[in-house]
């Protein structure tokens, strides 16, 4: 589990970050960053009801991106503000595809620090 000081947490911050930040959208996941102020990178993680209905889909989707999340974390940049929101497809997809696609949209904002993930 990523630590409190590495979540997103106030709602504020998840409007700024959907307002002024840079978006890539996928098949599953639209990632959305944003600079912030501090050198500790932040991820939060969305899933509306119009993703899943039922509330245990959408906590298994959530649970599933904050892994992968985790352990990339030590390849992304520092400061940054980074908010997940999970599409409706993405509710019973494999583990691999999701992290295929989340990395794909890392790469195309070019959150990685040097060294990128095969």
């Amino acid at each position: 589990m990523l630590s409190k000081a590495q979540r997103l947490t106030n709602n504020k911050d998840f409007q700024n970050i959907y307002r002024r930040g840079r978006y890539n959208a996928t098949a599953f996941l639209s990632v959305n960053v944003l600079p912030n102020r501090s050198n500790v990178t932040k991820i939060g993680v969305v899933a509306s009801k119009k993703a899943a209905k039922k509330a245990h889909d959408r906590n298994a989707v959530k649970r599933k991106v904050r892994e992968i999340a985790r352990l990339n974390y030590p390849l992304l940049k520092s400061g940054l503000s980074i908010v997940i929101s999970i599409k409706h497809p993405a509710v019973g997809i494999d583990y691999k595809i999701l992290e295929k696609d989340l990395l794909s949209s890392f790469k195309k904002l070019d959150l990685f620090k040097d060294e990128i993930p095969k």
